[in-house]
């Protein structure tokens, strides 16, 4: 017995070693390339691009991922007329963790604290798939805060999802820490790659995303803050979804029909029944990364909300 606990000591404290290793050379491979802000005691890293005029974009990301998603889909081009910010969300690639603040609505606090030191006024905002809960929650907390809106393939209403459950461990108190920084690691290396070719399913993963070391995504900072995001979201959304008929900024939705991590009948559907003047866009033969497969169809969107905002001061004159 004294043996078994040995060597099981042993291996864990191995895969302790292996973890921080890991960690250093991912983060000397894949520096932070943006920026930093403080925002409500949590330090933010951001991308920050085009030129600082006319209507911001903020680009939220979803859950397990970070900013450069976006530098590898339409920052560049969304970006040659318009300011554009890339937050990495809390506890995601260079954001500090906000352990307390793992709720759609808690995150929208912290980053509209940021956005307002930044002096984004009234943006556009652009949330991905956990991302998109996190925009409609900022939407609906500070409505005079928010330009317009731009959903891709949110998860916006309280459906159930056994498939969550196996993705919470790692914000489990004590016990979820240890394993993030043990055991998960070698399980988590091998299920990746087939996750990230189901997340962007039926499309293919660009190979752009070979930029990004795995290790990066599986720091352990990273899997504890998706994992409680992850566990806050069904309550989070559960308690947005009554008021999202409150939002009176310029929406625009954007789901893919093939989407097999979030159903755009449950999601994007009844929320462009609930958000009056909102417009729905439905994309054939496309999954869960929109921005990705479907990048005009993106841009086009964020380019409706700029128009309805711009059309804005004329109807009101009228």
């Amino acid at each position: 017995m004294r043996t078994g606990l040995a060597f099981t000591a042993g291996l864990l404290a191995g895969l302790w070693l292996d973890t921080t290793r890991r960690k250093a050379r991912a983060e000397r491979q894949h520096p932070p390339t943006g920026r930093f802000v403080n925002a409500d005691g949590v330090t933010l890293h951001y991308l920050d691009r085009g030129p600082k005029t006319g209507r911001p974009v903020v680009f939220l990301h979803g859950n397990g991922i970070l900013a450069d998603d976006w530098a590898l889909s339409i920052l560049d081009r969304a970006a040659e007329t318009r300011r554009c910010v890339c937050f990495d969300r809390p506890g995601h690639g260079y954001s500090e963790p906000a352990h307390l603040h793992s709720s759609p609505a808690a995150q929208a606090a912290i980053l509209a604290a940021a956005a307002r030191k930044l002096g984004l006024e009234q943006p556009i905002i652009v949330g991905h798939s956990l991302g998109g809960a996190v925009a409609l929650a900022w939407a609906l907390d500070f409505p005079e805060e928010v330009g317009g809106l731009v959903i891709l393939s949110a998860f916006t209403h309280p459906t159930p999802r056994a498939d969550f459950i196996p993705f919470m461990g790692p914000a489990v108190p004590v016990v979820g820490p240890a394993m993030s920084r043990t055991v998960l690691q070698p399980l988590d290396r091998l299920i990746i790659g087939p996750l990230v070719r189901h997340i962007f399913a039926p499309n293919p993963v660009p190979e752009s995303y070979d930029s990004i070391p795995p290790d990066l995504l599986l720091r352990p900072t990273q899997l504890e803050a998706a994992a409680a995001h992850t566990a806050a979201l069904i309550p989070g959304v559960a308690a947005m979804a009554p008021r999202y008929p409150d939002i009176r900024c310029p929406t625009a939705i954007v789901a893919g029909l093939e989407d097999r991590v979030v159903d755009p009948h449950a999601h994007a559907v009844p929320l462009h029944d609930a958000i009056a003047g909102s417009t729905l866009h439905l994309l054939a033969g496309t999954g869960h990364m929109p921005h990705h497969a479907r990048p005009e169809a993106v841009l086009a969107a964020i380019e409706r909300v700029e128009r309805a905002l711009a059309a804005e001061p004329a109807h009101a004159a009228s």
